[in-house]
């Protein structure tokens, strides 16, 4: 497989220590789960993703971040988001969003982007996946309400961003994504604790992957969505080290 010059890998822990049951469980796992919610079109992978690399994302990746990131909220929140917030998706803005946060050298940003990209036997991309490490935010939710041994102080990093393009979810791509961004939170942003990812409380095929791979539920936050209170989970590793094998 060839990569282009410019590329800038991502490393993925070949030991990690969290869970990985293999594709067969999973699918079947996840189909049973989108299987009352879907029609003839389905998210789910028929084998494992391959040929895939994982780099840092670049500006130009933006917009395909935006198309990957409101397919999926169309795809699995069409049924339990507030329709002002589907009916409102800004396609530019977020856009500009994206772009504004990879515009600086890796080295500078604020956050870590991780994008999976799919090479085709010419050489040529497309991008299947993308996931986002950061320092927690807390002050855009509120009534957060922690599960016994949790608190805000259990976390310094949060995986704000995690998409698979409909179609290749199912194939692995996600948990390494996963992996990709906490190697970037311990080696880039030297985070050592906790890592929370947040979902929607009625989101159950996104708390079932994310059981599979070792998390907890750690608390349920509210968070407003175009003007509307939605619940959410936030499911969490304990330790950062162990998610890639530090420890």
């Amino acid at each position: 497989m060839t990569v282009p010059e410019d590329t800038v890998l991502v490393h993925i822990p070949s030991m990690p220590s969290i869970r990985s049951e293999n594709l067969s469980s999973s699918t079947s796992s996840a189909s049973s789960t989108t299987s009352s919610t879907t029609s003839s079109n389905s998210n789910l992978a028929e084998r494992p993703v391959d040929a895939v690399i994982y780099r840092h994302g670049r500006v130009e990746d933006a917009s395909h971040f935006t198309e990957m990131q409101f397919s999926n909220y169309l795809f699995h929140y069409h049924s339990i988001a507030p329709k002002l917030f589907l009916d409102t998706l800004d396609y530019p803005a977020m856009t500009a969003k994206h772009a504004e946060r990879m515009t600086p050298p890796v080295d500078e940003r604020s956050m870590a982007y991780v994008v999976a990209e799919r090479q085709s036997p010419t050489g040529e991309g497309e991008v299947i996946g993308m996931s986002q490490a950061m320092v927690p935010d807390w002050d855009r939710a509120y009534n957060h309400r922690w599960n016994p041994g949790w608190d805000f102080d259990s976390f310094d990093c949060e995986i704000d961003t995690l998409y698979v393009k409909l179609g290749v979810q199912g194939g692995g791509v996600g948990r390494k994504l996963i992996l990709g961004a906490c190697q970037e939170g311990y080696d880039r942003f030297k985070m050592r604790k906790g890592v929370i990812i947040w979902t929607l409380l009625e989101n159950l095929q996104a708390h079932s992957f994310y059981r599979r791979v070792g998390c907890e539920l750690a608390g349920i936050r509210t968070l407003d969505l175009a003007g509307c209170p939605a619940e959410c989970a936030g499911f969490a590793f304990r330790n950062i080290e162990e998610v890639i094998g530090k420890k």
